[in-house]
């Protein structure tokens, strides 16, 4: 079986031109033996010298599969009636991320894709048949760079932090995490940015290369940070009212979120748990795995409790620390409870359960078992 990529050059809509999604799931074909190759060269790996996917506008291929900006960019080409795009008699697989809580695929025309795999989906909602649940998962890169400096560092009893971007919940979440009493001192752990010099990238260092091309998410600095933490916070997303809606909202979903806004201003005042009126969307991120992989152990939100979908689900307390929806004096007695024998096996068991189901060879047997 042969599969081809197809993904943009550059994204015109944002300045995330990483296909973290789509480099995980190649690899992984690779690793067993699939033939691949994109519509056009990407991701150079300069420690093999060459790149991932080499550029081929061949049209003899098994399926294609199409990263979600690509399919936004050509999105009026590629929808056209009769989709002339789509050679018939292959198979079309579209990868997004799911970023927002507004899903392009929800369109009647998108029922061209045989299979959609999406990330940040929920449990309690009903998806088309051909939607089935993704994650970001490990690459080689970030597996590679935590095994250079696993269990290399000092280990301090700490729960460390270095938050990228400001999610609306992960500012709720950390300024409660704070005013806990429990023994693990929270701090910040933030990385220097890698220099990069005046050079071309296939003569650059393979750290300054990386910093680049995954648009400023390497760094061995960081890597070695999540050694220095026994624990590390690995939550993202945001919050919002319920019903869970799909935006953009109609002055019918207004109507029906307004008693939620009054709820949740109520439970404010009142000083008592929003999650009862609240939801969080957008909740995976690249930190949650990269931690499960370290020495580290990961905190993040409760992800049954708060009804996410993966295609595998950790367990909380023997993979990582999950906060019980926003219930923070029961995380603090879980926080003073542990001792460092079950730090040491969550972080173990954690890192074995993540590879052994977001490797990039897990991720391909996991798409490979839906065709």
């Amino acid at each position: 079986m042969t599969f081809k990529f197809f993904i943009t050059p550059v994204y015109p809509y944002g300045n995330d031109h990483y296909y973290h999604e789509i480099i995980c799931l190649a690899e992984g074909l690779k690793e067993l033996g699939y033939k691949v190759f994109s519509n056009h060269d990407y991701w150079w790996q300069p420690e093999k010298n060459e790149y991932l996917l080499n550029g081929d506008l061949s049209e003899d291929y098994d399926v294609g599969i199409y990263d979600y900006r690509f399919v936004k960019s050509f999105e009026h080409l590629l929808m056209r009636p009769g989709y002339p795009n789509f050679p018939k008699g292959k198979k079309h697989i579209l990868i997004d991320r799911n970023d927002w809580i507004a899903p392009f695929w929800l369109k009647e025309k998108y029922k061209i894709f045989h299979f959609i795999f999406a990330g940040n989906l929920f449990k309690s909602q009903k998806y088309p048949e051909n939607v089935h649940p993704w994650a970001i998962g490990l690459t080689t890169r970030i597996i590679n760079n935590i095994d250079k400096v696993y269990k290399s560092e000092e280990k301090a009893y700490t729960i460390g932090y270095n938050f990228r971007v400001p999610h609306n919940m992960r500012k709720h979440v950390l300024e409660n995490l704070q005013k806990l009493k429990q023994p693990y001192p929270i701090q910040p752990a933030f990385s220097s940015p890698v220099k990069i010099g005046e050079v071309q990238l296939e003569t650059q260092s393979e750290d300054q290369l990386y910093w680049q091309t995954t648009t400023k998410r390497h760094n061995p600095e960081y890597f070695k940070l999540l050694e220095r933490h026994a624990f590390f916070l690995s939550f993202g997303g945001y919050m919002e009212y319920k019903p869970i809606l799909y935006q953009p909202y109609s002055i019918t979903d207004k109507i029906k979120r307004k008693p939620w806004f009054f709820y949740a201003n109520y439970l404010k005042r009142c000083r008592k748990d929003l999650s009862n009126a609240m939801f969080v969307f957008q909740h995976d991120n690249f930190r949650f795995y990269e931690v499960l992989y370290s020495s580290s152990v990961p905190i993040n939100l409760d992800l049954e409790s708060w009804d996410f979908l993966l295609p595998y689900m950790p367990r909380n307390g023997e993979h990582y620390l999950g906060i019980k929806k926003f219930n923070f004096n029961d995380f603090e007695a879980e926080l003073n409870a542990l001792n460092t024998n079950k730090i040491r096996s969550i972080a173990e068991a954690g890192r074995n359960w993540v590879f052994e189901h977001y490797s990039p060879i897990a991720m391909a047997h996991y798409m490979l078992s839906k065709l």
